[in-house]
């Protein structure tokens, strides 16, 4: 075959490779029940086209406590949304894929309008975007226990319910308490029985969907029995304390949730209980604080 005829095949060759569409280079990570992997790649691809561009396109899909976590990167450019319906994100991860990669795609020149789209078709992507712009609102109840250390003499079990409201990264939870009592006497047999019911108030803040902060303030009812005394009588005191606490979400498959944490408390008015003619026989340490567990479900 002679050099011309070499040089126009690969000429031709060249053309034809030219004229090949080029996609996107795809990848996504979806939770099974939110719909087939390979179907959601297909369609991405399908409806990107001819569009070429040198970036990598990732969707991911995670599931957190208050439902989906979805985030599209494309080159440079990362969008994130939170919903409760896997399927609703799923839908809109296309659509921002398509405005991340090819964000003419909607402009149409005025002396060549396009055909009415269908408001059917307009749908999914209407709700999309609306779910882009209104974070939902979360409401979580939970019930849980751990170890309580300062507030009565000795460590004891503490007994909790928890709600928590949740917009987006920030919130507020409000709960109950209960410390089961424990007894302390002196060299001479003398003491009292203490315990406690409290309540709680405080705001969160996630940095990370598994990760929780709050601050906040609680208060407790010490009720106390003398032990000992020729007159066995009974007493009372409130406290009133700052609050500082993380939990972490070790299990999460919606809508149930379980959280381990850690909170401390800094008591400035130090309650104590005294045996009249005779002398205090507890007072509250300036530090105390709780390690707990607990089980919700979220709505």
């Amino acid at each position: 075959m002679s050099a011309s005829a070499w040089l126009a095949g690969g000429l031709g060759l060249c053309s034809w490779l030219a004229a090949l569409p080029v996609s996107a280079a795809i990848s996504a990570q979806i939770p099974p029940e939110c719909g087939s992997l390979a179907e959601f790649e297909l369609e991405l691809e399908q409806r990107l086209g001819n569009v070429s561009t040198p970036d990598a396109t990732r969707v991911t899909l995670t599931p957190e406590v208050s439902g989906y976590r979805l985030v599209v990167e494309a080159g440079n450019q990362t969008r994130e949304l939170h919903d409760a319906s896997c399927q609703e994100l799923l839908r809109a991860a296309v659509v921002i894929a398509l405005a991340l990669l090819e964000p003419k795609r909607e402009q149409v020149p005025a002396s060549a309008p396009e055909p009415a789209r269908s408001v059917l078709a307009e749908q999914p992507e209407q709700r999309a975007a609306n779910t882009a712009r209104r974070p939902p609102l979360h409401f979580a109840l939970a019930a849980g226990g751990g170890l309580h250390v300062g507030t009565l003499p000795q460590p004891t079990l503490i007994l909790e319910f928890d709600a928590q409201l949740k917009w987006a990264r920030f919130g507020g939870a409000a709960g109950f308490r209960y410390l089961l009592p424990q007894t302390t006497v002196d060299e001479n047999n003398r003491g009292a029985r203490i315990g406690a019911v409290g309540a709680y108030l405080a705001g969160s803040f996630e940095p990370w969907h598994r990760l929780q902060a709050r601050l906040g303030i609680a208060t407790y009812r010490l009720s106390a029995s003398g032990i000992g005394s020729t007159a066995a009588y009974d007493g009372s005191a409130w406290e009133l304390s700052p609050t500082l606490g993380a939990t972490f979400i070790p299990f999460e498959r919606p809508p149930f949730w379980t959280s381990v944490g850690l909170e401390g408390q800094l008591n400035l008015i130090r309650r104590s209980f005294e045996i009249l003619n005779y002398h205090e026989v507890f007072r509250t340490s300036l530090l105390s604080g709780s390690a707990f567990a607990r089980a919700g479900v979220v709505f």
